[in-house]
């Protein structure tokens, strides 16, 4: 039986998404919606997609799964008419970089039996548009998921089970902790390099072919600069308190090191880029996934709105990604969870933080 998948919004994003699982199995039936039809049929040119369509409501209206990827302030408006012309029983996420405002907009207005999970997969180029897609954008990535109290066990466990088959590591996050964690690791980043280029540039009238001397390191730096400014001001504008906070905290350890090397202090110095040296060689590499040694959590669950939340933010507030999650014995109002764990150490603390919430816990050896 074929999976349905509806991609709202044909670009780097969505192109992939739709080559990801055209590629990773035959069961997926891909339709494709985009303002610019241009970008659909490139994309149906591809092999992206199975089928282009003129409207949202012709895109949504044989989904089983829908997701909204366009600029982060059209997801509102967009889910919202999707759930209106979907089916009962359609999930709904988008790949939008700010999930708060999103999810407190589009949750209260979606349909009885339509489901809507904030979703932002922790990938991308500088690249634009359908011609920059690639099956292979999510393999090895983080795809963050944010359930709330409202989530339906089921939906989740079906959008995360489609999204590691494409190769995403799964991880679930309390829609406003992602977004200060977010402003810091992805949007703040993007607002320094921005500036770093703009400064550069100021100054190369004085310093000739300053531009030209930019080293690999400036290069690097600075390569994110490059994405869409359109897209960039609507996240700027989305998640304004909480990159405005990170943005202080930049200018406070800014003056803090100006002050050491205006005072040549050499210890103070040395201490700011030893600690930063410890932790970006400390900060985890490229992820990979070693099935021989996935661990099996099994939780005795009831039915009811909550629960898989509950679940999924305990563990991925650890850092943890749930390799798998499936549903095992389910009644209309009970049944066991069993959840798929990399790495014993990683097994042992999501067990010891879902027993301190008061779940009885079976961990096993996979195998």
């Amino acid at each position: 039986m074929k999976t349905t998948v509806s991609i709202i919004g044909i670009g780097l994003l969505g192109g992939s998404l739709g080559a990801a699982f055209k590629q990773q199995s035959p069961k997926y039936k891909i339709i494709g919606y985009n303002r610019n039809p241009a970008s659909s049929e490139e994309a149906l040119k591809r092999g992206f997609i199975d089928r282009a369509v003129n409207t949202i409501e012709e895109a949504v209206a044989v989904a089983d799964v829908i997701f909204i990827c366009v600029p982060v302030k059209k997801i509102p408006e967009l889910a919202i008419l999707a759930g209106k012309n979907a089916r009962p029983g359609t999930i709904i996420t988008d790949v939008g970089s700010t999930k708060a405002s999103i999810i407190d907009e589009v949750e209260p207005r979606m349909p009885e039996g339509v489901h809507f999970i904030g979703g932002h997969p922790m990938a991308g180029s500088e690249k634009q548009g359908v011609a920059a897609a690639n099956p292979t954008l999510f393999k090895n990535t983080h795809y963050l998921l944010t359930p709330t109290q409202k989530t339906e066990m089921t939906a989740y466990q079906k959008l995360h089970s489609m999204l590691t088959s494409i190769g995403a590591s799964v991880l679930a996050v309390d829609p406003y902790k992602h977004d200060k964690a977010v402003a810091i690791i992805s949007h703040l980043p993007h607002m320094v390099a921005a500036a770093l280029v703009n400064i550069a540039k100021s100054e190369a009238s004085e310093t000739e072919n300053l531009l030209l001397l930019a080293a690999g390191g400036f290069k690097d730096t600075t390569r994110i600069a490059a994405g869409s400014p359109r897209m960039w001001i609507d996240i700027c504008l989305d998640n304004r308190d909480a990159i405005l906070y990170s943005i202080d905290k930049m200018s406070d350890m800014l003056d803090s090191l100006r002050h050491n090397i205006e005072e040549a202090d050499k210890d103070r110095i040395r201490d700011t880029l030893e600690k930063a040296q410890q932790a970006r060689l400390n900060m985890p590499s490229a992820l990979g996934k070693e099935i021989d040694k996935l661990y099996e959590i099994y939780i005795p669950v009831s039915d009811k709105p909550g629960v898989i939340s509950d679940i999924t933010l305990a563990v991925g507030q650890l850092g943890i990604n749930i390799e798998d999650i499936e549903i095992l014995h389910a009644t209309e109002s009970a049944g066991t969870l069993r959840l798929a764990i990399p790495g014993k150490e990683n097994a042992d603390k999501a067990a010891k933080a879902l027993a301190e919430k008061g779940y009885d816990i079976d961990l096993r050896t996979q195998g």
